[in-house]
């Protein structure tokens, strides 16, 4: 009996022993290991933004045009197009900066009845990019002397804008290194390093919507491209 149970206590004790390395291994996991950062890490996020002057506008507006059948519907918003394609290249627009953006035919049916059919709505819409920030308001006027009942939206943009994103980037860098040093000192730990650096993304202007007047006054202001990171520093 004795001997069975010196015989137990030893393997119990060599089990003890092997589970300590694991144990330790799951408390400092390997800097390697799919998906994990180092042991001692400071995770941070940094924000850069720069503001520019744009150099481009973006126009949306089309035509509505209720007939009693599809046909004359269509036939309609396609002649008012016309013109409204024409008096805009006047301007010296580009044709090949004016695309179409939708194209739809509704059935109108009236109100309260049992679905019947009292004529149809074509709706013929176009994109017009204008390089020329000072023809914006002018294109809006044009269009709208031409037939058009609908300005959708005006938005100003960049033609270019990789330098201001590059900018946006470094400051953001710059942003995610304060933070992380900031960190550390309060923490009192370090020196830091960068382990890893991923960007977050980036974006434009935003969308200035635009309602249709007789005489348009544009005011295209600044856009602002942004960009972050997300950063680890180990120490």
């Amino acid at each position: 009996m004795r001997s069975i149970t010196r015989l137990g206590m030893a393997l119990g004790v060599l089990a003890a022993m092997a589970a300590l390395p694991a144990a330790s291994l799951a408390q400092n996991p390997s800097p390697s290991g799919a998906g994990e950062g180092p042991a001692r890490s400071i995770i941070v996020t940094g924000e850069g933004s720069v503001d520019a002057t744009p150099d481009q506008a973006r126009v949306a507006l089309g035509v509505q045009s209720v007939r009693p059948t599809a046909q004359a519907a269509q036939d309609a918003g396609n002649a008012v197009m016309e013109q409204i394609v024409l008096k805009v290249t006047a301007l010296g627009i580009p044709k090949e900066q004016i695309q179409t953006s939708r194209l739809d035919l509704t059935p109108q049916r009236k109100p309260g009845s049992d679905g019947t059919i009292t004529g149809y709505a074509a709706t013929n819409r176009i994109t017009v990019v204008v390089d020329d920030l000072r023809l914006t308001g002018r294109v809006v006027d044009a269009a709208v002397g031409a037939g058009a009942n609908e300005v959708d939206s005006l938005s100003f943009g960049l033609k270019d804008p990789s330098p201001y994103r590059t900018r946006a980037l470094r400051l953001a860098v710059q942003d995610a290194q304060a933070t992380a040093a900031a960190l550390a000192s309060a923490a009192a730990v370090g020196p830091i390093h960068l382990v890893r650096l991923e960007e977050l993304g980036s974006s434009g202007a935003p969308r200035l919507q635009l309602a249709a007047a007789q005489q348009a006054t544009v005011l295209p202001g600044t856009v602002t491209v942004t960009a972050s990171v997300s950063a680890v520093y180990a120490f």
